[in-house]
């Protein structure tokens, strides 16, 4: 029985490396998205970082323009 546990893998493990790698993928997206709405001086709302990365480009594009911000 003992010989058995060993050859086991330890689940629990497994289970923090994959929250960890789930949790750098959030942190970086959020970092992504905080960079690209400080560039077009808008704010973020809730469930940007829920968006397609193309929607939220275009959200967040016309979000400035309303604001009076200029294309460059």
């Amino acid at each position: 029985m003992q010989k058995e546990n060993a050859d086991m893998p330890n689940f629990g493990a497994l289970a923090d490396l994959h929250g960890s790698i789930s949790n750098m993928g959030k942190m970086r997206k959020q970092k992504q998205l905080n960079e690209m709405a400080a560039k077009l001086g808008v704010d973020i709302q809730a469930g940007d970082d829920q968006m397609d990365p193309s929607d939220l480009t275009n959200t967040l594009i016309e979000r400035a323009k309303a604001a009076g911000k200029s294309e460059a």
